[in-house]
């Protein structure tokens, strides 16, 4: 007598198997780790993250989906490359998440524990810290931001924002002063709402967001003029 297949099992190792490569790829992303226009061996990095190429095709087409990855004719996955419509997309979707955050959100001691990582990278002297770690301040101030919601879909979705501006900042890292710009009031923010007064924030966010916004999209217009 054959022995019937265990099919649901089957499935959620699958899934399981999916879900974890893309979310290492997707990690790789948020921290720097892939540059904007890299390649994605499928062999190699199936091999590296354990998977089988058919996991790892799954996972390129749910960040594909993120729009954090691309498939190219005659090239294969590469990581994406935010071009003006798009920048202008994400800057949207932050602004209506982040301003309404502070607005109508709370602070859960699991923001608070956040904020205070933030402040604890910047506060030495914000000029003096790395870039790569001032812009993942940034992402874990603004994921905190976005935590004050109690939403999970919609820290999701700011999730995959954020994910796109550190590929269309990615870049600019060593090229301009964009995080330094950034980080003291990355620091002000934090503290400030470690100090409960979100609604001080409101117009300065609104600042924040609109500068951030037009750095990144004259820094593109710069390169592609290059």
């Amino acid at each position: 007598m054959v022995q019937s297949r265990r099919p649901r099992r089957s499935e959620a190792q699958r899934r399981g198997a999916v879900g974890g490569a893309a979310e290492e790829l997707r990690r790789r992303i948020e921290n720097a780790e892939l540059a904007p226009g890299t390649r994605l061996g499928e062999v190699a990095l199936a091999a590296e993250l354990d998977v089988s190429r058919n996991s790892l095709r799954e996972a390129f087409a749910e960040l594909a989906a993120e729009r954090l990855l691309v498939r190219r004719p005659h090239r294969g996955v590469i990581v994406a490359s935010p071009d003006v419509p798009q920048v202008r997309e994400i800057y949207r979707t932050r602004r209506i998440i982040e301003l309404g955050a502070l607005r109508f959100g709370e602070i859960t001691p699991e923001v608070e524990a956040e904020l205070h990582q933030v402040v604890a990278v910047l506060s030495p002297d914000p000029s003096a810290v790395d870039p790569r770690l001032m812009g993942d301040a940034n992402q874990r101030l603004h994921g905190a931001i976005a935590a004050m919601t109690g939403a999970s879909d919609l820290q999701r979705t700011l999730r995959q924002a954020m994910a796109r501006v550190r590929l269309a900042f990615q870049p600019m890292d060593r090229e301009t002063a964009l995080h330094p710009l950034f980080a003291e009031r990355n620091l002000q923010i934090a503290q400030t709402l470690l100090d409960r007064r979100p609604e001080d924030l409101q117009e300065t966010m609104a600042s924040y967001l609109d500068q951030a916004e037009q750095f990144v999209l004259d820094h593109l217009s710069e390169r592609q003029d290059a």
